[in-house]
């Protein structure tokens, strides 16, 4: 009896920790342990998920763009939603390297970071953070905005008008970033799972 009664609550834990939705961080190339660590922690203190790192993998040559040395995000979030275990719903990408997409009439701009829209798979470049050669806490914090900003577009947010909210269009500019709370606004949080207070 004892036994059943073991492997019962056995499952039942399997079962709620496969519900927990499970974020993945992919570090592409040669990305320091410490700022790993740091999009890790900032994603555990908004969201309600299991985060865990994946092993480093080189970036994938399909996706770099050799006219302006760096790699194309658009191929880089078809590869990670492709190439990361099924056991995890959502992936983060994160880089050192610049990378870019296509906006408007430009063929190849420059952006921090690029999420699937109610997708999987999100990527962050650490390459434009250092702007305006920002103190390690100011790097720090738009890391980490940028992560659960690109990670809030993977669980079906848009960009948001709301002033202040993580999920407002940084346009490009860094400054936008610098004036994000890092937090969404009430509609935003509304549609995300998040932790618990």
């Amino acid at each position: 009896m004892v036994k059943i009664l073991s492997c019962l609550v056995l499952t039942l834990a399997v079962r709620v920790s496969a519900a927990e939705p499970a974020v993945a961080i992919q570090p592409l190339g040669k990305v320091p342990a410490a700022q790993v660590e740091k999009v890790k922690a900032g994603i555990r203190a908004l969201y309600g998920v299991r985060v865990e790192v994946l092993p480093a993998k080189p970036l994938p040559q399909a996706a770099y763009y050799p006219p302006r040395d760096r790699y194309k995000a658009d191929k880089l979030l078809d590869i990670l939603a492709a190439e990361t275990p099924a056991d995890f719903t959502k992936v983060v990408g994160l880089t050192a390297r610049d990378i870019s997409t296509r906006k408007d009439e430009i063929p190849d701009w420059g952006i921090f970071g690029l999420g699937q829209l109610g997708g999987r798979a999100c990527v962050v470049s650490t390459y434009r953070l250092h702007a305006g050669r920002a103190s390690e806490p100011l790097f720090e914090s738009r890391l980490s905005k940028v992560v659960v900003h690109e990670l809030g577009h993977t669980f079906g947010l848009d960009h948001c008008p709301v002033a202040g909210c993580f999920m407002q269009d940084a346009g490009g500019k860094i400054a936008t970033v610098d004036g994000e709370a890092g937090k969404p606004c009430p509609a935003c949080a509304a549609k995300l799972p998040l932790k618990a207070p």
